[in-house]
């Protein structure tokens, strides 16, 4: 198979934010190298949790809507806390920063789980990128990538 030319990820304001800032602009992202489940062949499973298209139409929903209930923002939410833990244990934040950061995510209102799009040229972060193993992927056929570190400068934001 082809390395892909693009890869597409959605995540939080708040997860940007907080990468951007506590994490040395080094950020986690799962990716998917379709947009959307209508540019891919028929070999290929699309599944909405893992498709930036639906992720992005969903979130916004969510975030619009005030959903404060929402699985995918809690989902979100308790991602961004195992990365905290994750984080304290690599040394990368102080326990004095793990403290602000519960602050920070109390504080957070429904806005700030906007979803935002990263495009991300695959040329330049082949090194970074792994692929998903099937038993961890929304579906065995879809197209799943992991970056645990993507550098701020290898990618843009996309804020609709």
């Amino acid at each position: 198979m082809a390395s892909p030319l693009i890869l597409y990820s959605v995540n939080s304001l708040l997860a940007f934010r907080i990468n951007e800032r506590y994490y040395q602009q080094r950020h986690f992202v799962w990716c998917n190298r379709f947009f959307s489940g209508q540019s891919v062949d028929l070999g290929i499973q699309m599944p909405p949790s893992s498709t930036p298209k639906d992720l992005l139409t969903a979130y916004r929903q969510d975030v619009e809507r005030g959903d404060r209930h929402s699985s995918r923002l809690e989902g979100n939410l308790a991602g961004i806390r195992k990365g905290m833990v994750a984080k304290r244990d690599a040394g990368v934040l102080t326990e004095a920063l793990y403290l602000e950061l519960e602050e920070v995510l109390a504080a957070a209102t429904i806005d700030d789980f906007r979803p935002l799009l990263y495009v991300i040229p695959f040329q330049g972060v082949e090194a970074f990128v792994e692929r998903v193993p099937p038993r961890l992927k929304a579906a065995p056929f879809s197209e799943e990538y992991l970056i645990g570190e993507l550098p701020r400068p290898l990618f843009d934001v996309l804020d609709f």
